[in-house]
């Protein structure tokens, strides 16, 4: 979740607000980051979770293409999903669910 929080402040410019949601109920635990940053072109969104992938639109921002991979991973490692919605020059908004495995008593 930390690669998604760095992205947000790393693709967005300065004045640009990032959103971070919580929601947990009986059923699962949703995590949202919002961001106004560059976006994701519509061609590179489908390659955005392979292994060292950076999108068109990157420029001369750092980074390895490592991080959506990794975070991919670990989501599907722990029952989770991650999707996505974005538009360039609009913003990107990730979602990361989980199932919830405790119960309340």
């Amino acid at each position: 979740m930390i690669i998604l929080i760095d992205n947000a402040i790393k693709y967005s410019g300065e004045e640009s607000q990032i959103q971070f949601y919580t929601k947990i109920n009986d059923h699962n635990c949703t995590i949202r980051i919002c961001d106004d940053g560059i976006g994701i072109p519509e061609n590179d969104q489908k390659h955005l979770f392979e292994a060292f992938f950076r999108a068109h639109n990157t420029g001369n921002i750092s980074g390895n293409g490592l991080g959506l991979s990794i975070l991919s991973r670990y989501t599907g490692l722990m029952d989770g999903h991650v999707s996505f919605k974005s538009r360039v020059n609009r913003g990107t908004i990730f979602t990361l669910t989980f199932p919830q495995t405790y119960k309340h008593e």
